[in-house]
């Protein structure tokens, strides 16, 4: 039997904040909490798979869409597409998800930023923060290429266009199976009236990511406040997350215990919708 993904929104601040819910439903006493926060271009349907296969095992999975992507509203003006702006979406989302109750974080790239910084959140009690692929300290070269990909049309004359820099967005992501190309195209390409296709996400995020001019961005010292149990994905040919950052955050951590799963063949980001790279994820979810 395939288990429902439940669709929701919630008003949060003025936008209608979608998000999507699968497992045992809101105030449900048992199963954990497993709260997912994507990447700068993606949005919360990267995650059924994974939902449907934690929500066989009891939890409750939510995954938001960030404020300008997927089904949640856009901000009115571009340069509010920022961390320090999506923080109070994810606090009043979280809160309302997990009505104080323990939770995991899994965050991905931009999601992973976004859960460092509410680590200590004093109202949200976070138990553990799962990261893919994404550190304290990200050379500004890759930092650019992002910003290239941020900056490229959102609007194409034919869904093959479209579906064509859609793979070029997420080459790096290992992806190998098919049904997992098909979901991404059908929750990331959306038919117009006109008879064009436009990707899942407000063109404004392009127009409010600049170029870092090669400028590395650092933040080891909120690194060294994080205490919670923590696991870090790791795509072994990432250059938004290169082995020696991937190595340091592991030698370095100061909290309860860390670990890192490396795939290999993988860059930003590894895809976590194939079996064999949500299994390792699981275990760890698990013990």
């Amino acid at each position: 039997m395939t288990i429902e993904i439940r669709q929701k929104t919630l008003p949060i601040n003025g936008l209608d904040i979608a998000y999507t819910e699968t497992g045992p439903p809101e105030g449900h006493e048992d199963g954990r909490i497993l709260f997912c926060v994507h990447g700068l271009l993606s949005n919360g349907r990267d995650y059924d798979f994974l939902a449907r296969h934690m929500a066989a095992k009891g939890w409750r999975v939510v995954a938001m869409d960030l404020p300008g992507r997927g089904r949640s509203g856009w901000f009115p003006d571009p340069a509010l597409y920022n961390v320090g702006a999506y923080l109070p979406f994810c606090i009043e989302l979280a809160k309302y998800i997990t009505q104080g109750k323990p939770f995991d974080w899994f965050g991905v790239s931009l999601g992973g930023i976004i859960g460092m910084s509410l680590h200590a959140h004093p109202e949200l009690k976070m138990e553990r923060l799962v990261l893919v692929d994404i550190g304290p300290e990200i050379p500004g070269a890759a930092l650019d290429l992002v910003s290239s990909l941020a900056r490229a049309p959102t609007q194409y004359a034919t869904k093959d266009a479209a579906v064509a820099f859609l793979k070029k967005r997420c080459a790096a992501w290992g992806i190998t199976d098919p049904e997992v190309w098909a979901h991404l195209v059908a929750q990331d390409i959306l038919p117009q009236p006109d008879g064009t296709f436009r990707l899942h996400y407000d063109p404004g995020i392009g127009a409010s990511v600049k170029d870092t001019g090669n400028e590395t961005l650092a933040f080891w010292e909120l690194w060294e406040q994080i205490k919670q149990p923590l696991l870090l994905i790791h795509g072994g040919q990432s250059l938004i997350l290169p082995k020696e950052i991937a190595a340091r955050m592991q030698r370095d951590y100061k909290g309860v215990a860390m670990e890192t799963i490396t795939f290999p063949f993988c860059g930003h980001v590894p895809n976590l919708m194939q079996p064999e790279q949500i299994e390792p994820l699981a275990t760890w979810l698990e013990v």
